[in-house]
């Protein structure tokens, strides 16, 4: 059930740390607050990213919650990982050919939605903390 949280424990970089990933094969995830959007494999993950990946400009509206999670993996493992993990996880961008207004709309309001829920449930417990101690 909570299988899907292993990735949130894989090396990650942010939009403007992708240069820094490794030249390495392997399986890569675009996660933003504890979603998981996309995954795709790659023979070398910087490259992929440097230049003109299809998701970038998605990627970086996802700024600064969003992230990519990457797995090394041996080039002959990819592609049967990679197929494992999108009907493991079912992430929405794999199922998308292209970015629409709506669909891009629906991400904003999703992770802006969540960031501001988590904010509020913090800020209640700050509140209920300061509470208890006054009394």
């Amino acid at each position: 059930m909570t299988e899907w949280l292993r990735i949130f424990w894989l090396p990650s970089k942010t939009v403007s740390e992708l240069k820094e990933l490794p030249r390495n094969a392997g399986i890569y995830y675009v996660t933003a607050l504890w979603i998981v959007l996309y995954v795709g494999k790659t023979k070398n993950l910087r490259d992929r990213w440097k230049s003109s990946h299809h998701r970038y400009e998605q990627f970086k509206l996802l700024r600064p919650f969003g992230r990519l999670h990457y797995r090394v993996l041996p080039s002959d493992r990819i592609s049967a990982y990679e197929k494992l993990e999108i009907s493991r996880l079912q992430p929405a961008w794999n199922y998308t050919n292209r970015a629409t207004f709506w669909s891009l709309f629906c991400l904003f309001v999703l992770v802006w939605g969540r960031a501001v829920f988590y904010l509020t449930i913090f800020l209640l417990v700050v509140a209920v903390l300061i509470y208890m101690i006054a009394n």
